[in-house]
């Protein structure tokens, strides 16, 4: 496999931003060295979840393995979902006329049960 340089469709104050949760996470948990630093790890996030990108290519772009990319992608998830306010959370701060908007994708299956496909 061969790595290549890619650009990415995000401000490079978000990649500092989720970098900086990181960080504090790693300090809070006291952790040992890593093979990469905080703001590669954002960097490889964000790869992941802008352009869908497998574990292996990450890992080939960012020169670690498939298991290390899963997994640095996977802590970086658990920091932002702990960072993301609620649903109660997101919903008080609401004013007269507000929208909101829950987005959901359907995901369609060949599984049938009494003739009803279920997504």
């Amino acid at each position: 496999m061969v790595p290549y340089p890619a650009t990415l469709d995000v401000p490079h104050e978000l990649v500092e931003h989720v970098a900086w949760l990181l960080y504090e996470h790693r300090r809070a948990r006291n952790t040992r060295w890593r093979k990469l630093r905080c703001f590669d790890q954002a960097l490889l996030t964000l790869v992941h979840l802008r352009k869908n990108e497998t574990f292996a290519q990450l890992g080939a772009g960012f020169a670690i393995s498939q298991a290390t990319a899963w997994r640095y992608v996977d802590e970086a998830l658990e920091v932002l979902a702990s960072w993301a306010p609620g649903l109660h959370e997101a919903l008080t701060g609401l004013g007269e006329g507000d929208h909101v908007i829950v987005d959901g994708t359907l995901i369609p299956t060949d599984r049938v049960r009494a003739d009803q496909p279920y997504c």
